[in-house]
């Protein structure tokens, strides 16, 4: 029987007399409000919440939690589960045939169709309707998750020392992203049962419970591989059961697990490293004392130093509740950088690293067409603006990172535009800008296009080349050692063995791991190349199941041998007869970002708002050179033959400087 018109209009009055009593009580009413009058048919649903807790004054607390999680769910969705759900069982069968995707080939076809699958599950979740919270989530739900937060905050020793506005922000948000919404907290609790008795008896301070925890999380993480690439935002169960996924998962995972604990913790992140492209994302936690700890389950442990060598122009935090002084929220224009379209953000970088304010003259900006200035950093590609200030004089953009190079720039048409010229905001804070100065000029020596951000090279030494009559090389003599790391080119190796042997082959130090992008044999008269049977040490690690050992002779520079033995892999052939070699030729892992001999450069220093050619060259050998480029200028050099990465840098004392 469908409800009575007099019914539906009584509740009706119930439900606003209820709105009218608790927005007496919840502070700022119009903010509450709204979000009430948003809800639409789900309204019931969150007075009910509301009104639970606002019955008993001995839940003065737990009311004041359930206004700020309704106050603060606009724009918080998920989509519709089934999808997930299908994801989910594809994913099981792509992890149990994971391995004979690679290795048997009789598998292949039944992977090629998992992986279809997922790919069409992709498509299909990526087109499912958002379902937002306010329109959907249940008092049920959330009653349940305030009164299990509430329930480890007040239990655990260091829930004294946790304000109440730091456990409504970074313990008490039943989301982290756009995942589906499950009880999440029951079912971690209840998988770490017996460590959770333990904390919440004992006396650990967060550092510690944050050790444990990690520790008892495991190692096991499948990093990125080519189907995690299509998962859509998980649930903390699906992470916990498949374990695979880029840094942004690990960290949301990590962020599951200490908030059930009754932990402090947030999702970090730098949305444009200033020296290569990509940002990162990472975890925190917050101790007794109000300092924050980063870490990464499965890779980064609490209290360990994170990525103490990246320099970072600027790091911010996902927040549950709204920033009302982020710029989307003051801004008038719509036309803003996509990274600040966000009001659930803030800055963090004074807490993060050693942050020092940038103050520009008016003199130094040019073209300033929009209300506001942002500061941007390189990409490899392009500028990306990291931080915004209005445009008033002189203008402050607070708190960035140092020994960066920067740009000013308006936003317009959801593009970057320079109104001023690039500079390096030095480790003293202080601003060298690089204005090129074209009436004298200098001479460049180049060497790479791309800094190598690396030491697999530091992999080869120690290593061996070694020749045999025999299959197990018991009989194998020494041909040479690398002795030193070596360069990330083409190296040559003359081979003085006067006898013929039927094996030849690499051995990798200790902790190597058969690291090596390519290795040639030539005999007679060093110019003839000798083919024979590929042989070595097989098995690639688990989570790079493709780096395998006929990627040392495909003629790829950017594929590698990379053994799941760390100790005395090895690669090579056996010609299947007595060959003489007279020379090894063989190439480091490397990035190919080396200059190579026959490939078409052209280099670029930044002028007036825009990058000016220095001309092209083809190289005739492993070094460019450039005879006109300004001094104090900022350069960029591409290779129009191949390759994606370049980097900008400045010249000093006879070197490139990469920023």
């Amino acid at each position: 029987m469908k409800p009575s018109i007099i019914y539906l209009c009584m509740k009706k009055v119930i439900v606003n007399a209820l709105i009218s009593g608790l927005l007496i009580s919840c502070a700022p009413p119009s903010r509450l409000a709204q979000v009430l009058a948003q809800a639409g048919e789900n309204q019931a649903e969150l007075v009910k919440v509301l009104e639970y807790y606002r019955r008993n004054p001995s839940d003065n607390l737990k009311y004041r939690a359930a206004c700020f999680l309704i106050e603060n769910m606009p724009g918080k969705y998920s989509k519709s589960d089934k999808p997930f759900k299908d994801f989910e069982a594809l994913f099981d069968e792509w992890l149990s045939m994971k391995t004979a995707y690679f290795f048997i080939k009789s598998e292949i076809s039944d992977s090629l169709t998992v992986a279809h699958q997922l790919t069409v599950a992709h498509q299909l979740t990526s087109q499912q309707k958002k379902l937002y919270d306010i329109h959907h989530i249940k008092a049920s739900y959330l009653i349940r998750n305030i009164d299990c937060s509430f329930e480890v905050w007040k239990s655990m020793p260091w829930g004294k020392d946790i304000p109440f506005d730091v456990f409504c922000e970074e313990i008490l948000p039943y989301r982290t992203a756009t995942e589906p919404l499950e009880n999440w907290r029951d079912i971690i609790l209840e998988q770490y049962r017996p460590l959770y008795d333990s904390l919440r008896t004992g006396n650990a301070n967060i550092i510690t419970a944050c050790i444990k925890i990690y520790e008892a999380m495991g190692e096991q993480w499948d990093g990125i591989n080519q189907m995690s690439s299509l998962l859509p935002t998980t649930s903390y169960s699906m992470i916990h059961k498949l374990r695979t996924g880029p840094c942004v998962e690990r960290v949301r995972y990590g962020i599951y697990v200490m908030r059930a604990f009754g932990i402090p913790a947030n999702w970090d992140y730098t949305p444009q490293w200033p020296f290569r492209s990509l940002g990162h994302s990472w975890a925190s936690v917050r101790t007794e004392d109000g300092k924050y700890v980063p870490f990464i389950p499965t890779e980064l442990k609490p209290g360990e130093p994170h990525k103490p060598d990246h320099r970072m122009a600027k790091a911010f935090r996902h927040t549950y509740s709204a920033n009302q002084q982020s710029l989307v929220s003051i801004s008038k224009s719509t036309d803003i950088p996509i990274i600040f379209r966000n009001v659930y953000m803030r800055d963090v970088s004074s807490l993060t690293f050693s942050a020092a304010n940038i103050i520009i003259q008016p003199d130094n900006i040019f073209d300033a067409r929009q209300d506001y200035i942002y500061l941007t950093v390189f990409d490899n590609k392009s500028w990306v603006p990291v931080q915004w200030a209005k445009k008033e004089y002189p203008i402050v953009f607070a708190d960035m990172g140092k020994n960066i190079v920067y740009m000013p720039a308006y936003y317009q048409n959801q593009t970057a535009y320079s109104c001023g010229a690039p500079f390096i905001f030095t480790n003293r804070a202080e601003l060298q800008w690089l204005k090129p100065d074209t009436i004298h000029k200098q001479s460049l020596r180049l060497t790479r296009k791309h800094p190598f951000l690396a030491n697999w090279h530091v992999k080869m030494a120690g290593g061996q080349f070694q020749a045999a009559n025999r299959s197990d090389f018991s009989d194998a003599i020494i041909l040479h050692t690398v002795k030193r790391d070596p360069d990330f080119y083409y190296c040559n190796v003359p081979v003085n063995n006067a006898a013929s042997c039927r094996y030849y082959r690499y051995v990798s130090p200790p902790g190597g791991n058969g690291h090596l992008a390519e290795l040639e044999f030539y005999e007679g008269t060093d110019t003839i190349r000798a083919r024979g049977k590929m042989i070595g040490m097989t098995g690639a690690k688990k989570e790079h199941p493709t780096r395998t050992i006929d990627k040392v002779f495909d003629g790829d520079v950017l594929t590698f041998y990379d053994s799941a033995h760390p100790d005395s892999a090895w690669v090579g052939m056996d010609f299947g007869r007595p060959a003489r070699i007279t020379k090894i030729r063989y190439l480091p892992r490397n990035d190919d970002n080396i200059i190579v001999p026959g490939q078409l450069y052209e280099l670029f220093y930044w002028g007036y708002g825009g990058w000016v050619s220095l001309g092209q060259q083809t190289a005739a050998d492993y070094v460019l050179y450039y005879g006109n480029a300004p001094l104090n200028a900022l350069f960029l050099l591409r290779n129009l033959t191949r390759g994606e990465e370049e980097r900008i840098f400045t010249y000093e004392n006879g070197e490139q400087v990469w920023w």
